[in-house]
Protein backbone atom coordinates (compact mmCIF):
# COMPACT_ATOMS: atom_id res chain seq x y z
CA UNK A 1 0.00 0.00 0.00
CA UNK A 2 1.91 3.60 -1.02
CA UNK A 3 1.05 6.67 0.93
CA UNK A 4 -0.04 8.40 -2.56
CA UNK A 5 -2.29 6.11 -2.35
CA UNK A 6 -3.50 5.97 0.72
CA UNK A 7 -4.22 9.95 0.72
CA UNK A 8 -6.03 9.86 -2.33
CA UNK A 9 -8.09 6.75 -0.51
CA UNK A 10 -8.63 8.89 2.69
CA UNK A 11 -9.23 11.97 0.61
CA UNK A 12 -12.01 9.98 -1.33
CA UNK A 13 -14.05 8.79 2.03
CA UNK A 14 -13.60 11.84 3.41
CA UNK A 15 -15.74 13.54 -0.08
CA UNK A 16 -18.63 10.54 0.27
CA UNK A 17 -18.31 11.45 3.99
CA UNK A 18 -19.54 15.18 3.29
CA UNK A 19 -22.31 13.17 0.55
CA UNK A 20 -23.88 10.99 3.13
CA UNK A 21 -23.79 14.09 5.70
CA UNK A 22 -26.03 16.20 3.07
CA UNK A 23 -28.99 13.07 3.30
CA UNK A 24 -29.67 13.25 6.86
CA UNK A 25 -31.78 15.61 6.59
CA UNK A 26 -33.26 15.26 3.08
CA UNK A 27 -34.16 11.73 4.11
CA UNK A 28 -35.68 13.16 7.53
CA UNK A 29 -38.26 15.14 5.56
CA UNK A 30 -38.98 12.06 3.48
CA UNK A 31 -39.76 9.91 5.74
CA UNK A 32 -42.06 12.15 7.64
CA UNK A 33 -44.98 11.84 4.31
CA UNK A 34 -43.11 8.26 3.14
CA UNK A 35 -42.96 4.80 5.47
CA UNK A 36 -39.49 3.77 6.09
CA UNK A 37 -39.08 0.75 3.80
CA UNK A 38 -40.88 2.33 0.77
CA UNK A 39 -38.45 5.19 1.12
CA UNK A 40 -35.50 2.69 1.38
CA UNK A 41 -37.23 -0.04 -1.01
CA UNK A 42 -37.17 3.30 -4.13
CA UNK A 43 -33.70 4.45 -3.23
CA UNK A 44 -31.89 1.08 -3.33
CA UNK A 45 -34.02 0.04 -6.01
CA UNK A 46 -32.85 3.04 -7.88
CA UNK A 47 -30.07 2.71 -7.30
CA UNK A 48 -29.26 -0.67 -8.26
CA UNK A 49 -31.08 -0.52 -11.41
CA UNK A 50 -28.13 2.28 -12.59
CA UNK A 51 -25.61 0.26 -10.93
CA UNK A 52 -26.90 -2.87 -13.02
CA UNK A 53 -26.65 -0.66 -16.20
CA UNK A 54 -22.60 0.27 -15.43
CA UNK A 55 -22.02 -3.58 -14.24
CA UNK A 56 -23.50 -5.60 -17.67
CA UNK A 57 -20.07 -5.95 -19.40
CA UNK A 58 -18.66 -7.46 -15.94
CA UNK A 59 -22.04 -9.51 -14.70
CA UNK A 60 -20.43 -12.29 -16.45
CA UNK A 61 -18.19 -12.36 -13.89
CA UNK A 62 -20.19 -12.82 -10.88
CA UNK A 63 -19.75 -15.76 -8.80
CA UNK A 64 -20.36 -17.72 -5.58
CA UNK A 65 -17.63 -15.67 -3.74
CA UNK A 66 -18.80 -11.98 -4.96
CA UNK A 67 -22.86 -12.93 -3.90
CA UNK A 68 -21.57 -14.43 -0.55
CA UNK A 69 -19.98 -11.08 0.29
CA UNK A 70 -22.89 -9.09 -1.30
CA UNK A 71 -24.98 -10.89 1.10
CA UNK A 72 -22.66 -10.20 3.82
CA UNK A 73 -22.45 -6.25 3.43
CA UNK A 74 -26.14 -5.96 1.92
CA UNK A 75 -27.57 -7.49 5.25
CA UNK A 76 -24.95 -5.15 7.30
CA UNK A 77 -26.01 -2.05 5.63
CA UNK A 78 -30.29 -2.85 5.44
CA UNK A 79 -29.72 -3.48 9.50
CA UNK A 80 -27.74 0.39 9.30
CA UNK A 81 -30.02 2.17 7.27
CA UNK A 82 -32.82 0.32 8.86
CA UNK A 83 -32.25 1.55 12.12
CA UNK A 84 -30.63 5.34 10.85
CA UNK A 85 -34.19 6.05 9.09
CA UNK A 86 -35.87 4.78 11.88
CA UNK A 87 -34.36 7.19 14.14
CA UNK A 88 -34.92 10.06 11.99
CA UNK A 89 -38.64 9.90 12.49
CA UNK A 90 -38.11 10.06 15.70
CA UNK A 91 -35.01 12.43 16.76
CA UNK A 92 -33.24 15.33 14.99
CA UNK A 93 -31.11 14.71 12.04
CA UNK A 94 -27.97 16.41 13.44
CA UNK A 95 -28.18 14.19 16.78
CA UNK A 96 -28.84 11.12 14.80
CA UNK A 97 -25.98 11.93 12.37
CA UNK A 98 -23.75 12.38 15.56
CA UNK A 99 -24.54 9.17 17.14
CA UNK A 100 -24.45 6.84 14.12
CA UNK A 101 -20.39 8.81 14.41
CA UNK A 102 -19.92 6.45 17.77
CA UNK A 103 -19.01 3.56 15.11
CA UNK A 104 -15.90 5.12 15.27
CA UNK A 105 -15.54 3.81 18.36
CA UNK A 106 -16.85 -0.12 17.40
CA UNK A 107 -14.54 -0.36 14.41
CA UNK A 108 -11.12 -0.79 16.43
CA UNK A 109 -12.76 -2.83 18.56
CA UNK A 110 -14.21 -5.22 16.08
CA UNK A 111 -10.60 -4.81 13.54
CA UNK A 112 -9.01 -6.06 16.92
CA UNK A 113 -11.25 -9.12 17.53
CA UNK A 114 -12.34 -10.08 13.87
CA UNK A 115 -9.02 -8.84 11.64
CA UNK A 116 -6.42 -8.63 13.85
CA UNK A 117 -5.65 -5.29 12.93
CA UNK A 118 -4.49 -3.46 16.33
CA UNK A 119 -4.86 0.41 15.57
CA UNK A 120 -1.97 3.14 15.13
CA UNK A 121 -1.22 5.05 18.08
CA UNK A 122 -2.18 8.32 16.35
CA UNK A 123 -5.34 6.54 15.46
CA UNK A 124 -6.06 5.32 18.96
CA UNK A 125 -5.57 8.99 19.77
CA UNK A 126 -8.19 9.97 17.48
CA UNK A 127 -10.88 7.63 18.48
CA UNK A 128 -10.57 9.48 21.94
CA UNK A 129 -10.84 12.65 20.77
CA UNK A 130 -13.24 11.99 18.28
CA UNK A 131 -15.79 9.70 20.96
CA UNK A 132 -15.25 12.90 23.71
CA UNK A 133 -16.43 15.19 20.30
CA UNK A 134 -19.75 13.04 19.77
CA UNK A 135 -19.95 13.24 23.19
CA UNK A 136 -20.17 16.94 23.58
CA UNK A 137 -22.54 16.96 20.80
CA UNK A 138 -25.16 14.06 21.53
CA UNK A 139 -25.25 14.12 25.27
CA UNK A 140 -26.07 17.30 26.59
CA UNK A 141 -27.22 17.81 30.19
CA UNK A 142 -28.36 13.92 30.16
CA UNK A 143 -26.92 10.08 29.73
CA UNK A 144 -29.53 8.44 28.94
CA UNK A 145 -30.93 7.82 25.59
CA UNK A 146 -34.11 8.18 23.96
CA UNK A 147 -35.64 5.30 21.51
CA UNK A 148 -34.65 7.31 18.35
CA UNK A 149 -31.52 7.60 19.53
CA UNK A 150 -30.82 3.73 20.81
CA UNK A 151 -32.16 3.08 17.45
CA UNK A 152 -29.06 5.52 16.25
CA UNK A 153 -26.53 3.96 18.50
CA UNK A 154 -27.99 0.42 16.61
CA UNK A 155 -27.38 2.01 13.45
CA UNK A 156 -23.51 3.05 14.52
CA UNK A 157 -22.77 -1.00 15.22
CA UNK A 158 -23.98 -2.25 12.02
CA UNK A 159 -22.19 0.41 10.19
CA UNK A 160 -19.13 -0.83 11.73
CA UNK A 161 -19.87 -4.44 11.10
CA UNK A 162 -20.05 -2.80 7.47
CA UNK A 163 -16.59 -1.09 7.66
CA UNK A 164 -15.31 -4.35 8.78
CA UNK A 165 -16.71 -6.41 5.90
CA UNK A 166 -15.37 -4.04 3.51
CA UNK A 167 -11.84 -3.99 4.18
CA UNK A 168 -11.97 -7.65 3.88
CA UNK A 169 -14.41 -8.47 0.62
CA UNK A 170 -13.37 -5.62 -1.26
CA UNK A 171 -9.78 -6.95 -0.94
CA UNK A 172 -11.20 -10.14 -2.75
CA UNK A 173 -13.73 -8.52 -5.36
CA UNK A 174 -14.55 -6.59 -7.77
CA UNK A 175 -15.83 -3.33 -6.68
CA UNK A 176 -18.36 -2.75 -9.16
CA UNK A 177 -20.29 -6.07 -8.93
CA UNK A 178 -19.51 -6.03 -4.86
CA UNK A 179 -21.71 -2.61 -4.85
CA UNK A 180 -24.03 -4.38 -7.14
CA UNK A 181 -24.93 -6.93 -4.84
CA UNK A 182 -24.86 -5.77 -1.63
CA UNK A 183 -26.92 -2.51 -3.02
CA UNK A 184 -29.66 -5.07 -4.23
CA UNK A 185 -29.60 -7.14 -1.03
CA UNK A 186 -30.80 -3.97 0.60
CA UNK A 187 -33.64 -3.01 -1.69
CA UNK A 188 -34.77 -6.92 -1.63
CA UNK A 189 -34.99 -6.80 2.08
CA UNK A 190 -37.04 -3.16 2.14
CA UNK A 191 -39.42 -4.73 -0.14
CA UNK A 192 -40.04 -7.75 1.92
CA UNK A 193 -40.82 -5.61 5.15
CA UNK A 194 -42.70 -3.00 2.98
CA UNK A 195 -45.05 -5.69 1.29
CA UNK A 196 -45.84 -7.12 5.12
CA UNK A 197 -45.68 -3.47 6.84
CA UNK A 198 -47.57 -1.25 4.59
CA UNK A 199 -51.05 -1.66 2.04
CA UNK A 200 -48.44 0.66 -0.51
CA UNK A 201 -45.14 -0.30 -1.28
CA UNK A 202 -44.96 2.74 -3.46
CA UNK A 203 -46.68 5.81 -2.91
CA UNK A 204 -49.77 6.95 -4.71
CA UNK A 205 -48.23 10.49 -5.45
CA UNK A 206 -45.12 11.72 -5.15
CA UNK A 207 -43.79 15.27 -4.48
CA UNK A 208 -40.88 17.38 -5.52
CA UNK A 209 -39.37 16.47 -2.15
CA UNK A 210 -39.84 12.92 -2.51
CA UNK A 211 -38.64 12.86 -5.75
CA UNK A 212 -35.24 15.09 -5.16
CA UNK A 213 -34.70 13.02 -2.45
CA UNK A 214 -34.65 9.72 -4.18
CA UNK A 215 -32.32 11.50 -6.81
CA UNK A 216 -30.02 12.78 -4.32
CA UNK A 217 -29.65 9.35 -2.16
CA UNK A 218 -30.07 7.07 -5.16
CA UNK A 219 -27.58 8.43 -7.29
CA UNK A 220 -25.45 10.38 -5.40
CA UNK A 221 -25.25 8.88 -1.81
CA UNK A 222 -25.53 5.24 -3.10
CA UNK A 223 -23.91 4.73 -6.42
CA UNK A 224 -21.51 7.00 -5.98
CA UNK A 225 -20.73 6.84 -2.51
CA UNK A 226 -21.11 2.90 -2.19
CA UNK A 227 -18.29 2.98 -5.35
CA UNK A 228 -16.38 4.98 -4.42
CA UNK A 229 -15.68 3.44 -0.60
CA UNK A 230 -15.55 -0.19 -2.30
CA UNK A 231 -12.92 0.84 -4.47
CA UNK A 232 -10.74 2.89 -1.89
CA UNK A 233 -11.22 1.97 1.62
CA UNK A 234 -9.14 -1.26 0.80
CA UNK A 235 -6.22 1.35 0.64
CA UNK A 236 -6.13 2.37 4.19
CA UNK A 237 -7.03 1.06 7.43
CA UNK A 238 -10.71 0.21 9.17
CA UNK A 239 -9.92 2.47 11.94
CA UNK A 240 -8.48 5.57 9.94
CA UNK A 241 -11.34 4.97 7.48
CA UNK A 242 -13.80 5.60 10.56
CA UNK A 243 -12.36 8.45 11.75
CA UNK A 244 -12.47 9.60 8.47
CA UNK A 245 -16.15 8.47 8.45
CA UNK A 246 -16.81 10.45 11.33
CA UNK A 247 -17.30 13.89 8.65
CA UNK A 248 -20.66 12.66 7.70
CA UNK A 249 -22.08 13.82 10.97
CA UNK A 250 -20.52 17.02 11.28
CA UNK A 251 -20.93 17.85 7.61
CA UNK A 252 -25.01 16.67 8.91
CA UNK A 253 -24.77 19.39 10.74
CA UNK A 254 -24.07 21.68 8.58
CA UNK A 255 -26.82 20.92 6.13
CA UNK A 256 -29.14 20.34 9.03
CA UNK A 257 -28.81 24.21 9.54
CA UNK A 258 -29.11 25.59 5.74
CA UNK A 259 -31.83 23.13 4.54
CA UNK A 260 -33.52 22.58 8.04
CA UNK A 261 -32.99 25.33 10.14
CA UNK A 262 -31.25 22.73 12.95
CA UNK A 263 -28.90 24.97 15.29
CA UNK A 264 -26.37 23.48 17.13
CA UNK A 265 -25.31 24.41 21.06
CA UNK A 266 -21.72 25.73 21.85
CA UNK A 267 -21.03 22.53 23.26
CA UNK A 268 -21.62 20.93 19.98
CA UNK A 269 -19.41 23.08 18.24
CA UNK A 270 -16.95 22.52 20.51
CA UNK A 271 -17.30 18.64 19.80
CA UNK A 272 -17.31 19.31 16.04
CA UNK A 273 -13.84 21.05 16.81
CA UNK A 274 -12.71 18.09 18.44
CA UNK A 275 -14.07 15.43 15.54
CA UNK A 276 -11.87 17.51 13.26
CA UNK A 277 -8.60 17.53 15.19
CA UNK A 278 -8.85 13.50 15.27
CA UNK A 279 -9.10 13.71 11.44
CA UNK A 280 -5.61 15.53 11.43
CA UNK A 281 -4.23 13.38 14.21
CA UNK A 282 -4.52 10.57 12.33
CA UNK A 283 -3.78 11.75 8.87
CA UNK A 284 -0.33 13.45 10.81
CA UNK A 285 0.49 10.03 11.65
CA UNK A 286 -0.11 9.06 8.06
CA UNK A 287 2.54 12.08 6.99
CA UNK A 288 4.91 11.01 9.57
CA UNK A 289 5.16 7.55 9.00
CA UNK A 290 5.99 8.33 5.28
CA UNK A 291 8.53 10.70 6.24
CA UNK A 292 10.32 7.86 8.01
CA UNK A 293 10.14 5.19 5.77
CA UNK A 294 11.03 8.11 3.02
CA UNK A 295 14.45 8.85 5.48
CA UNK A 296 15.72 5.17 6.88
CA UNK A 297 13.72 3.47 4.27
Amino acid sequence: MTKPTEFLADLSLLFIAIIWGSTFIIVKQSVESTPVFSFLFMRFTLAGMLLGLISAPKLKALDKRVLADGLLLGIALFLAYAFQTFALTLTSASITAFITGLFVVFVPILSSVFLRKLPRQEALVGVVLATIGLALTTLQDRFLLSFGELLALLCAFFVAIHIILTDRCSRRNDFTLLTLVQINVVALFSLIFAVFLYPHVIPEQFNQQLIFSLVITSVFATVVAFGIQMGMQKHTTPTKAAIIFIMEPVSSAFFSYWLGGELLTTKQYVGTFLILLAMVVTEAGTYLKMKREAIFG
